[in-house]
């Protein structure tokens, strides 16, 4: 009998510190069964021939909105890239609603008011291209979005009256009482839950959509960032059963490790002992059957539970320990806020804790990180585990004292190098000069001793690995501005992060992100050399093939 398929006459950079480099690697079973002349050519049925190309493991995003990737396929694109004015961001709604079926709800996603002269479309400016239709464009954080009256008018508030938001949410108004469009956090439920919400069909076709079109940038697993909890985020309840379905049908191209909302998770009914310190116990959280972190296989598995404990920081909501930058017309004395109060947010972290989740909190203001910091802290005290890899995500906004900390709780910060580029202007101005420096950290952290992932919260920003190490080596802004440059880590720093970093952070480094014997037969051929090539011209590297257990998902080799 024959193994499966050798790749040869590549240029492997292992991620290995024992064998760096290797020009073969020999696949049988999905897996890697020899690197360079182990096994001898005749024992495989297939052979490749690479051509010299610069070979590095599947890229890894650790944080990953996949489902969303393929949604934005279908929804109106308002990224800064397509639309770059307020006219031309209408122009592209007015189009989307004369398309759509009589009646239907028109989306939109991904725009940045701060490519839009610093303002937020209105409900009045798309009521004048709505044709009628009911509007929602989401931001580009995702954590805000903006409807037009119809959709107001669907949502159970006429004329955008009596628009009365959650806590941790807002939706502004005008003197008379008047919603303007704009919904903050979560007050998009005040108008997403009167969106006609995907079905487990539609989720697989997104989950389909996004994979293909992350095979292409040689991305071969990806981490979901909350799933289940509509209201929060995710599709429907039943998001993880359209991840089945796709992996089923055979459109799950990457491989998926997601994370449900905390919110899904509930009481588990066991009786409550006293925690280690004597203090009141805390409710075990989790999901049905009492399936927690780990369930699964390589293709689709549980990772942690996810929740938000506060906003954007382009968004100006992220919870911040000091006023952000005053603009001319904004709020003086904001602060953002919390989308949870502390005590429920502890409760709900904790109870993940003890009931053996890995848990991932999104923490992007400082003085969220602080209040996460102390929860995480306090879990260990109270039930104390081995190696539970907590995240918090983004931490955008650190000090040197919080990396330290962070450090010293084995905690993992999850970063995302692009957001440099295309939200690091808009940061930059709400943060102000001196705060800047302490914005998207990412070689402090390595400094501190800790193994990062890399991510790209795409689609907030592009999910092109290759763009988001250009940022993370070169760290200059889409005006060309440096942004932290102390902060610019090398490539062979940022590639390790988008392989080994990315699977330790969801304890699968055991099996994935490096290439050896035993490891997962996935990884990526370069046009270019990126360890050789001029810093600046990292994001001019392409990918050429794409191999996911061995077999070839995209592009072309010699066999």
């Amino acid at each position: 009998m024959l193994l499966d398929s050798l790749y040869t006459n590549g240029s492997f950079y292992t991620q290995q510190g024992r064998r760096p480099r290797a020009h073969s690697v020999g696949v049988h079973g999905g897996r890697i069964v020899s690197l360079d002349d182990e096994l001898p050519a005749s024992l495989f049925r297939d052979v490749f021939d690479l051509g010299g190309a610069a070979v590095v493991p599947g890229f890894n995003d650790a944080h990953c909105h996949l489902s969303y990737v393929g949604q934005a396929l279908v929804q109106a694109d308002l990224r800064p890239a397509a639309c770059g004015t307020m006219d031309e961001l209408l122009a592209a709604v007015d189009r989307a609603c004369l398309a759509a079926p009589e009646g239907a709800w028109v989306q939109g996603a991904g725009y940045d008011q701060n490519y839009l002269g610093n303002q937020h479309p209105t409900a009045e400016q798309l009521d004048a291209v709505s044709h009628g239709h009911p509007v929602w464009l989401m931001h580009n954080s995702r954590h805000m979005g903006v409807a037009n009256t119809a959709a107001f008018d669907r949502a159970g508030y006429p004329g955008r009256r009596n628009v009365t938001a959650p806590d941790g949410g807002a939706a502004p108004a005008d003197t008379d009482g008047r919603a303007f469009g704009l919904l903050q956090e979560t007050a998009r439920a005040l108008v997403m839950d009167a969106i006609p919400g995907p079905g487990v069909e539609d989720v697989a076709e997104m989950v389909g959509a996004g994979s293909a079109a992350l095979l292409e940038l040689g991305v071969t697993s990806i981490t979901e960032p909350g799933l289940g909890a509509p209201q929060h985020i995710g599709h429907s309840l039943s998001d993880i059963a359209g991840y089945q379905l796709a992996r089923d049908a055979g459109k799950l191209g990457v491989r998926a490790t997601v994370m449900p909302y905390l919110t899904t998770l509930h009481g588990l009914g066991d009786a409550d002992v006293e925690g280690s310190s004597g203090t009141p116990p805390v409710a075990r959280m989790g999901l049905d059957l009492g399936m927690r972190s780990g369930f699964g296989d390589e293709w689709l598995r549980l990772g942690p539970a996810k929740i938000l404990s506060d906003g954007s920081l382009i968004g100006r909501s992220a919870f911040m320990c000091c006023d952000y930058q005053h603009e001319a017309g904004g709020p003086e004395g904001n602060r953002g806020l919390l989308q949870f109060p502390a005590q429920e947010l502890r409760r709900r972290v904790i109870g993940a804790h003890r009931a053996g989740w890995q848990v991932a909190t999104h923490a992007i203001g400082d003085a969220a990180l602080d209040v996460v910091l102390d929860i995480f802290e306090e879990a260990q005290k109270l039930y104390p585990r081995q190696d539970a890899r907590h995240r918090i995500e983004h931490v955008n906004v650190a000090g040197d004292d919080q990396i330290k900390r962070l450090a010293s709780l084995g905690l993992i910060p999850v970063p995302q190098g692009r957001f440099i580029n295309e939200l690091g202007d808009g940061a930059a101005r709400a943060l102000g000069p001196e705060r800047t420096r302490l914005s998207y950290r990412v070689k402090s952290l390595l400094d501190a001793g800790i193994e990062i992932p890399a991510s790209t919260d795409a689609p907030v920003v592009s999910g092109d690995p290759l763009l988001n190490i250009h940022d993370l080596v070169n760290r200059r802004t889409s005006s060309g501005a440096d942004f932290g440059p102390e902060e610019r880590i090398s490539v062979a720093q940022a590639v390790r992060a988008y392989t080994v970093g990315s699977a330790h952070a969801v304890h699968e480094d055991h099996y994935k992100g490096s290439l050896a014997p035993g490891m997962l037969a996935d990884f990526v051929a370069l046009t270019e050399d990126i360890y050789e090539v001029p810093a600046d011209t990292l994001r001019d590297v392409r990918v050429a093939a794409t191999v996911v257990g061995g077999r070839l998902v995209h592009g072309s080799l010699k066999g």
